[in-house]
């Protein structure tokens, strides 16, 4: 005799269905803005996330809230100057193999020379805001380092710009200057270890970061 093959009823198992995810994954790896060299952009991402990762330890480590650096693939132009400081602000995200960013509450000036110009972007968590106006800081290091064009700001984010001249502005040169006038600034407002307190039983690895 025949055998009737008999259809199996598969029951339907309804699998719950695994968590979305976090409505930030698509942002992750956004491309340059309209105008800007690809591989300039990357550059300056990947340099600003790695410092965001460093800066985020030396606050841990040290308790300071605010710092001054260089973001040396950004060559003086402020919109990648601004990519950097995103990508250092960026919560980190934990699959990534690398991490990257994380210094969201941590205060700072990005400072970076081309051969042209001296780039300057800062920037104050929101969170302290009362301790630190970011505009004012930015027209402080702009008027110490003999004048620059104070591009725009608020009280929580500011750009600033030196254009060399090639006799008496150099980029590379002014960008020292602005990075000691930054820190002097800040140890003004309380914001910085003065040399007399014990501060020096802990460096941060990078010599670019003043703290």
């Amino acid at each position: 005799g025949k055998e009737e093959k008999k259809e199996e009823k598969k029951e339907e198992k309804k699998e719950e269905a695994a968590p979305a995810p976090a409505p930030a994954a698509p942002k992750k790896d956004e491309g340059p803005p309209a105008g800007v060299d690809a591989k300039k952009w990357k550059a300056a991402v990947k340099e600003g996330g790695k410092k965001g990762v460093e800066l985020a330890g030396c606050a841990d480590m040290g308790g300071l809230e605010f710092f001054t650096t260089q973001i040396e693939a950004a060559d003086g132009d402020l919109v990648l100057i601004q990519g950097a400081m995103d990508a250092a602000n960026k919560e980190v995200d934990p699959k990534d193999e690398e991490a990257k960013g994380g210094s969201g509450l941590v205060g700072k000036m990005l400072l970076s020379s081309g051969s042209g110009q001296l780039g300057l972007v800062c920037y104050v968590p929101k969170e302290k805001g009362d301790k630190a106006d970011a505009s004012e800081w930015m027209k402080s290091v702009l008027a110490s380092c003999g004048g620059g064009e104070f591009v725009e700001g608020d009280a929580l984010t500011a750009k600033g710009l030196i254009k060399g001249d090639g006799e008496t502005r150099f980029p590379l040169k002014d960008k020292d200057t602005c990075q000691a006038a930054s820190v002097s600034w800040l140890k003004g407002k309380g914001l910085f270890p003065q040399a007399d307190e014990e501060e020096d039983d802990w460096v941060c690895e990078d010599d670019t970061i003043e703290w």
